[in-house]
């Protein structure tokens, strides 16, 4: 009983990790020491779409990701791809960035 316990609990803690699978858009960045790759993706206007960062690296400063215009602050642990759900602006671009506003990225509305 005890190990089916484990395993529940495991499958709950790594769910937000988890690629969401409803049908909308993902885009899957890598965090490393340079910035985001890829640093810019193109997403149809107003649509919600699921963006999964994977910080890669302790170098640099990409363990928060912000974007500012949602007042959205998530921390990015080390090798754990966190996703995070917007929807793309009816025109222009949703900028993120890291904690420290070094790093910059942007989803494009096309």
């Amino acid at each position: 009983m005890s190990r089916l316990l484990l395993t529940l609990l495991l499958v709950k803690y790594n769910a937000s990790s988890a690629a969401p699978g409803d049908g909308q858009p993902r885009f899957e960045i890598e965090v490393g020491s340079r910035g985001y790759t890829p640093s810019e993706v193109s997403a149809p206007a107003s649509t919600p779409i699921h963006l999964g960062f994977l910080r890669t690296t302790d170098e640099g400063c990409g363990g928060e990701l912000v974007i500012p215009s949602l007042d959205v602050h998530r921390t990015l642990p080390l090798n754990e791809r966190v996703w995070v759900d917007v929807t793309t602006p009816a025109s222009g671009r949703l900028a993120f960035t890291c904690g420290m506003g070094m790093y910059q990225g942007a989803i494009v509305a096309r």
